[in-house]
């Protein structure tokens, strides 16, 4: 640094220097000081005290930003279920039935079966080391930042730990994701330490690399590729002097790791996440970009300006830095790659979560160009980086509100409410997704129980003619249920047909349907039906066959011999006609008649864009009849328009397939779509 920019962030006048080196004179006058090198150590002292005080402000931002309305944070569905594993005698059923069988390394499991065994099960007690374990993470970035590259990348990499989501989140969450990624840093600190840092001596580098790497290890699988992938690079920096030392830490490292292989190798076979999660798409890594900052126009906006200034204002180290430049975007995609072939290829598991790892380093590598800048550009760029995070988090992400609410804690505070404004639990029926375990946290938490029938969604399959039975079998006045299938809620709307009240956040939605109409019920907002005006009629595509076309208005009969496999003609619509907000909900119902037993028409749900289809879904007639000829099937699916901007000639079929080629008879169809719950995705989608 030039000694010009040194008093510039130092702010020492020259009259204060020039009085502290005449004392030194007189005090060591054989030390041979000169004025440029005192000066230097001068002004360098104060700007670490500036940069350290910057990051102390951070840091407490960090904390406020996450212990925000502590005591209401509540479990999401992981943690729950982390807990239900940890009531066990011994450490071996904790091992083998606790931890084996949850897909990750069993490191966090066993902590929190001591933790909880020592401190509690609440909240407030379970999240507080993850949260510290966020905050920490921030100040280790700081620190590996400012020792690759300088103070300013580091100041401006830790300011966006602080108030982006996906920090914020997964530090209040006690999984292996935050502790994972503090770990990762603590090795990566350590592992720069001792092949780069020349000043100190290697030994506790090399023991603080060896312990946090196996930490790595047993957290989770993508933190222990991690290790893998920090210790290789490690290779192409050896020298003469330390390779048999690195070579010892690696095969320490091994040993640390060997009584989890056989573990290692069990969840390797398990399906795990890849029974519910999808193959990511190419654009993926778009989508999480998007993601990291919020989906956040301003939050762009400030990367790229950075980016920018960055670019203008270059470090003069840029070739010595190149290194750990090449080294962060390295280590960001190779994680990534991984993940994504090994979805397509092998398994899906490639979340958002499995990146967090290597987060930091990617924040690094953006902002690794600029140069070390002066104090007064540092706070105020903390303080913009701070300020449009944080506010993009509270108004944009509206972290709070929908972070706040999750959904098993507020399906059994809904149905405690919705049960004290009935007044009367005997007049109500009320079937929820709220495994057991949960369930019985909250009721101790909050003192209070219900009966309820349980709907098994971890290991039953929709049975609609079951349920429809349960339905038709229920004498009470209403009917209360959160989280059932999609079909299940419309079943339960024809022998309950109002909403008397109605709650939805992320991943959840509750209900609470009456017989009776009152002044209060709530009225869905309807988008297009097929049975209202002519205007709504419109936008069903031109239909040149009568019956068909009256048929699909709700208004006719329509026969299908044995010789047709489809209708002559499907019902098309434009969905850009038919949908409006983020989340749409289309619910489809057609009575069937077939006298043969053996018939089983399917309605069909065909979304496409000309020739491509988009997405296809079919309800089958067996799963609706019982006893009659005449059945009414059932087709629900959820449409999230953002999935569908990069189509532009998006359409909407709907049919029946005859597919076992009998004589059907098609009557009293009916098409509605509905705004569906905002927040449904709103953690990981735009809001």
């Amino acid at each position: 640094m030039h000694l010009k920019e040194s008093f510039e962030i130092s702010k020492l006048n020259k009259k204060y220097l020039d009085s502290l080196y005449q004392f030194l004179i007189q005090i060591c006058p054989k030390a041979n000081l000169n004025y440029r090198m005192v000066t230097e150590i001068l002004t360098n002292i104060q700007m670490k005290k500036n940069d350290d005080i910057i990051l102390y402000f951070i840091l407490i931002v960090a904390t406020i930003l996450r212990f925000w309305n502590f005591s209401n944070i509540p479990f999401t569905a992981d943690e729950l279920s982390a807990l239900s594993r940890t009531h066990f005698d011994t450490f071996q059923d904790l091992i083998n039935k606790g931890a084996r069988i949850d897909g990750h390394p069993v490191g966090i499991q066993v902590f929190l079966f001591y933790w909880v065994k020592l401190f509690g099960n609440t909240e407030l007690i379970v999240k507080l080391p993850f949260i510290a374990f966020g905050i920490l993470s921030i100040y280790f970035s700081y620190r590996i930042a400012k020792f690759w590259f300088n103070s300013t990348t580091g100041l401006i990499t830790a300011a966006f730990m602080t108030g982006l989501q996906y920090m914020v989140m997964y530090s209040q969450i006690a999984r292996p994701y935050i502790s994972g990624m503090f770990f990762s840093l603590l090795m990566v600190w350590f592992w720069s330490n001792y092949l780069f840092n020349t000043k100190t001596k290697k030994k506790k580098w090399w023991f603080g690399y060896v312990i946090s790497s196996a930490f790595c290890a047993y957290d989770h699988h993508f933190a222990l590729l991690f290790a893998a992938t920090v210790g290789m690079t490690g290779l192409f920096f050896l020298n003469k002097k330390n390779w048999k030392a690195y070579i010892l830490a690696g095969a320490s490292i091994f040993i640390l790791y060997l009584p989890h292989l056989n573990i290692f190798f069990y969840q390797l076979n398990m399906s795990g996440v890849g029974e519910w999660l999808g193959k990511p798409n190419p654009d993926w890594i778009i989508s999480y970009i998007k993601y990291i900052f919020h989906f956040s126009y301003w939050v762009y906006g400030l990367v790229i300006i950075l980016i920018l200034i960055s670019l203008i204002k270059q470090s003069d180290k840029l070739l010595q830095k190149q290194k750990f430049r090449v080294i962060a975007i390295s280590w960001f995609f190779i994680q990534f790659l991984i993940g994504y072939f090994y979805s397509i290829k092998i398994n899906p598991v490639l979340q958002y979560s499995t990146l967090i790892f290597v987060f930091p380093f990617l924040l690094m590598f953006l902002f690794s160009l600029i140069k070390e800048m002066d104090a007064r550009f540092k706070i105020i760029i903390t303080v913009i980086i701070l300020s449009c995070t944080s506010c993009s988090l509270i108004f944009e992400r509206k972290h709070y509100k929908v972070f706040y609410k999750q959904p098993f804690e507020q399906l059994v505070i809904n149905t405690f409410k919705t049960i004290n404004q009935i007044g009367d639990i005997n007049k109500c029926t009320i079937e929820l997704f709220v495994p057991p375990p949960s369930r019985d946290y909250y009721f101790k938490k909050y003192n209070e129980k219900f009966n309820y029938i349980y709907y098994n969604y971890y290991d039953k399959k929709p049975d609609p003619k079951k349920f429809n039975e349960l339905v038709s079998s229920q004498t009470t006045d209403y009917f209360i249920c959160g989280n059932l299938p999609l079909e299940y809620v419309q079943i339960i709307r024809k022998s309950y047909p109002y909403i008397k009240c109605k709650d939805e956040g992320f991943t959840y939605s509750f209900y609470c349907f009456s017989r009776k109409k009152s002044d209060d019920l709530i009225h869905e907002k309807i988008v297009f039906s097929n049975k209202n005006s002519d205007d709504q009629k419109n936008k069903i595509l031109a239909i040149n066959d009568s019956a068909m076309k009256m048929f699909y208005f709700g208004k006719g009969t329509c026969s299908v011999d044995s010789n047709n496999e489809y209708c002559s003609v499907p019902m098309n619509i434009k969905l850009r006609d038919i949908i409006s907000g983020s989340y749409n909900l289309v619910n489809v119902s057609a009575c069937i008649t077939a006298k043969d037993t053996a018939a089983n028409p399917v309605l069909v749900f065909d979304l496409h864009n000309g020739e491509q289809s988009i997405k296809w879904a079919g309800s089958d007639y067996k799963n609706y009849r019982n006893n009659k000829d005449s059945n009414t099937v059932i087709l629900s699916q959820m449409i999230f328009k953002n999935d569908l901007l990069q189509y532009t000639d998006a359409t909407l079929g709907i049919y029946i397939w005859n597919r076992c080629k009998n004589n059907i008879i098609l009557n009293d169809f009916s098409i509605e779509v509905t705004e569906y719950n905002p927040y449904v995705y709103g953690l990981f989608e735009p809001l």
